[in-house]
């Protein structure tokens, strides 16, 4: 198939016209994909109808394209202004590490703001989770997560609090929790599970994001362990689908 260079991309070849034996919105989307990955955050793309006369499409083919480079957050829609390359999306692995330690080493400064931190008795549920028994004290901890100062998760934590006695004094904004633990426990995580699932962000937590109601969201639970295997902290977490990608890496048996 002969190639040609796009006059306001002159480092990216493009076909000159798509293959006929595959799907034509397919071949559109590898082609804009192409073109985010070499931009800069803040490109505008060609404009969906000289993408549709450059290739013979007709302009649905064209904007459920883009609509799925949209929905998996590699670009945003202006209205009335275009199309343009997103903000790099981040991915999140199952580690152990924390969301401070994860963002420093994107080189991104990471950051949290406290929403609210109290102490309940466990329901039977938190019991279970960090196994201890329904009615003990436990810590709970509201934060917002924030990568160079963009908010991109919702966070909430609890803790035993007879384990880590007058923790909700020590955890303010921007301090790492387990810097925190490290400290004054020396108590440090040596794995952690995760569950994923894909849920809609209800409304008091898209404010605290600054995002629409119902946006995409990814709710991870995690069990943090310490080395003796004693669960240090259970959460759930709702980081933002648009920015966020999950990650899993496996080894073969």
């Amino acid at each position: 198939m002969a190639r040609t260079r796009h006059d306001r991309y002159p480092e990216i070849d493009l076909p000159a016209e798509l293959a006929a034996d595959r799907g034509k919105g397919e071949q559109l989307r590898e082609i804009l994909e192409a073109m985010v990955a070499q931009e800069p955050p803040g490109t505008l793309l060609p404009s969906e109808r000289s993408l549709a006369e450059r290739f013979h499409l007709a302009r649905m083919t064209v904007r459920q394209a883009i609509d799925d480079l949209a929905a998996r957050g590699l670009v945003r829609r202006v209205t009335g202004t275009g199309t343009f390359v997103a903000q790099p999306r981040l991915s999140h692995g199952t580690t152990a590490g924390s969301f401070s330690d994860d963002m420093r080493r994107r080189g991104l400064t990471p950051g949290a703001r406290v929403v609210s931190v109290r102490e309940d008795p466990a329901s039977a549920l938190v019991a279970e989770r960090l196994m201890i028994a329904a009615g003990d004290p436990v810590v709970t901890l509201d934060r917002v997560r924030s990568a160079d100062g963009q908010p991109m998760a919702v966070e909430q934590t609890r803790l035993p609090a007879a384990r880590f006695p007058g923790i909700a004094e020590l955890i303010t904004d921007d301090v790492s929790l387990y810097g925190v633990l490290a400290r004054h426990w020396d108590v440090r995580v040596r794995h952690a599970s995760h569950r994923v699932s894909v849920v809609g962000l209800p409304a008091g937590d898209a404010v605290l994001l600054d995002v629409p109601p119902g946006l995409p969201s990814f709710l991870i639970e995690r069990t943090a362990y310490d080395e003796a295997g004693g669960v240090i902290e259970w959460g759930r977490s709702r980081y933002r689908g648009d920015r966020y990608d999950v990650v899993f890496d496996t080894t073969p048996d």
